[in-house]
């Protein structure tokens, strides 16, 4: 959508924040690593390219789309070149391409990320460090991670962290996403080594962050002690077990930067927190998304600060979209649970826990029923089968969001009449380019481009030294 303003004789015609495009972004654990194997990539029936096309078939809300942002867990050094292989055969060649940076892990498969071309490009990737010394000071060294329980300590998995912008937009549109796979089985009882890496990534926003920077904390955190893990209560600003208070506010943690996440299954406008037990008879089944045999419990998570949410940033950038209402789905989910376009896919919440995702009780797919692939096809798809090199399919759900990149137009200030030139400032937008025109007719079609620009910063002064004695100036984003 394209917004002018227009300075001198004329009116101010287009006013407020207006969606330029929407993102849907996957996070998934992909078992590759676990199997030693792609054969879910690769077989004849192309199990995972075949759920993430189905993803992009799959409506939140009204909205379809293809996925434009893959986070990925459990890698082999194969893994990511055989799943865009696999994506541009559908789509076309060189729709999709991968990161090349690594992670710095000592065993369990490394992170990485896919994304489609036309729609976002990675402006940076880097590993976070593991190892005991992973809470960054505000002198930019490292101290040890808290351990309130004394069972392991630190992170075997650095979480990588990367820094996207959609194409043809500015850097006040980049989102920071950290794309973790947290300590898993081998964590003790009060997760001593996720808690260490969700220290590590909130210290790593809080001081190697820019200010205002929108932030995902993505990935598969194997929160398997529920809600009540000190790590998700350390990423969503809450007290932990050790009395440190994560919130961006406390004056513990004083924090400056907005970092704590906000959980978008939150039932609550503004979001807030999310309470699952991973137990038998938990009210929140609906949030589970391991494993697809057996559902048992919610590990994975994005967790967007508050400036991902347009309920507590009215800037712009991106922002996961609401949802009031899902008409493909006769239980109106997600809106029906959380008023946010977000989602285990391939679970509403008709499953038991304990049940598979191609039980005869699960409708979260019934939109698909007439797609290609159809929903029979992908149920099966999602289901871990065998092992090794014929292993198919995932034990994990993965799950996704639709993001706004919700753009502030451009405001075209006062000009100043100086001799035979006029001056006038941008002083506020949402960044990106620029294109200045000028007519003598408010109400032409034939409008003549002085400049396209795309400065560093705002505000923005531009000067016309060809001043005519009367004519209209506007501004857009293109």
């Amino acid at each position: 959508m394209k917004c002018y303003f227009y300075a001198l004789l004329a009116m101010l015609i287009c006013a407020g924040g207006v969606s330029g495009k929407t993102l849907r972004i996957v996070s998934y654990n992909i078992d590759c690593a676990d199997q030693s194997s792609d054969n879910n990539l690769t077989n004849l029936s192309f199990n995972l390219p075949t759920v993430v096309q189905a993803i992009g078939l799959h409506h939140l809300g009204t909205n379809t789309q293809p996925v434009d942002v893959i986070s990925c867990e459990e890698l082999n050094s194969t893994t990511l070149s055989n799943f865009c292989s696999r994506l541009n055969a559908i789509y076309g060649a060189g729709t999709y391409a991968y990161d090349t940076n690594k992670d710095l892990t000592t065993g369990g498969g490394t992170d990485g990320i896919i994304y489609r071309i036309n729609s976002v490009f990675i402006v940076s990737g880097r590993s976070l460090p593991t190892g005991p010394n992973v809470l960054l000071q505000s002198n930019l060294t490292y101290t040890a991670a808290y351990n309130v329980g004394g069972g392991v300590n630190g992170i075997t998995r650095g979480p990588m962290l990367y820094q996207i912008r959609p194409t043809g937009f500015g850097t006040n549109n980049d989102f920071y996403f950290y794309v973790s796979h947290a300590r898993s089985g081998t964590d003790n009882s009060v997760g001593d080594g996720r808690y260490a890496e969700a220290q590590a990534v909130r210290s790593d926003a809080k001081y190697k962050l820019p200010a205002g920077a929108h932030i995902i904390y993505g990935g598969d955190w194997n929160l398997f002690n529920g809600s009540g893990e000190n790590a998700y209560k350390c990423l969503t600003g809450q007290i932990t077990s050790d009395g440190t208070n994560w919130s961006d506010i406390s004056s513990v943690w004083a924090n400056t930067n907005q970092t704590q996440g906000y959980d978008p299954m939150s039932s609550t406008i503004l979001p807030t927190t999310v309470t699952w037990a991973n137990l038998a008879g938990d009210h929140a089944s609906y949030l589970y998304n391991d494993n697809t045999s057996n559902l048992t419990s919610r590990i994975d998570i994005q967790l967007p600060n508050a400036l991902m949410y347009a309920v507590y940033n009215s800037k712009g950038g991106v922002q996961l979209a609401p949802d009031t209402a899902d008409p493909y789905d006769v239980s109106n989910f997600p809106a029906s649970q959380y008023p946010y376009a977000f989602e285990t896919f391939g679970n509403d919440g008709s499953l038991t826990r304990n049940t598979s995702d191609n039980n005869s009780s699960n409708h979260a797919l019934n939109d698909l029923t007439n797609t290609v692939p159809n929903d029979v096809t992908v149920y099966a798809a999602i289901k871990l089968t065998g092992s090794g090199a014929t292993f198919t399919g995932s034990d994990h759900y993965p799950i996704f969001g639709d993001y706004n990149i919700v753009v502030n137009p451009p405001v075209l200030g006062q000009p100043v009449v100086l001799t035979n030139k006029i001056q006038f400032t941008i002083s506020s937008g949402s960044g990106g380019s620029y294109v200045i025109q000028s007519s003598t007719n408010l109400t032409s079609t034939n409008w003549i481009t002085l400049l396209t620009t795309n400065p560093a910063s705002l505000p923005f002064t531009f000067t016309d030294t060809n001043r005519l004695p009367f004519r209209f100036y506007r501004v857009q984003n293109p």
